[in-house]
């Protein structure tokens, strides 16, 4: 889980409708873009441990969903939207700071 505010890409790494992970040490981060706004979670999904980032970006609900058991979160918060999930996953806090593309823990 990101403690601080750290640089995950920069504006225009990704274009609109586009996801990926981010290694960040020993931490996994998913990127995502929706028009021009981004959103961060954490890279795994917590029900089977699948990489988000290699699922489905449904952008007319803000959710992710996980490619092994279509689990999906919303982008927004981490909240479950689709079982077989159960549990939410962190989502963090995003922050643009001139070119930056900056995730950290929610205030």
């Amino acid at each position: 889980m990101l403690t601080e505010f750290t640089k995950l890409a920069e504006v225009g790494d990704l274009a609109p409708g586009q996801m990926r992970t981010i290694r960040l040490g020993r931490e996994y981060v998913l990127l995502a873009r929706l028009g021009e706004e981004y959103f961060a979670l954490d890279g795994f999904c917590s029900h089977a441990d699948g990489f988000l980032a290699d699922g489905y970006l449904h952008e007319d609900y803000c959710e992710v969903e996980c490619p092994i058991h279509e689990g999906a979160f919303d982008l927004r918060t981490g909240a479950v939207t689709n079982p077989p999930a159960e549990v939410p996953v962190v989502a963090y806090e995003i922050r643009i700071e001139g070119s930056d593309i900056l995730a950290g823990p929610r205030a």
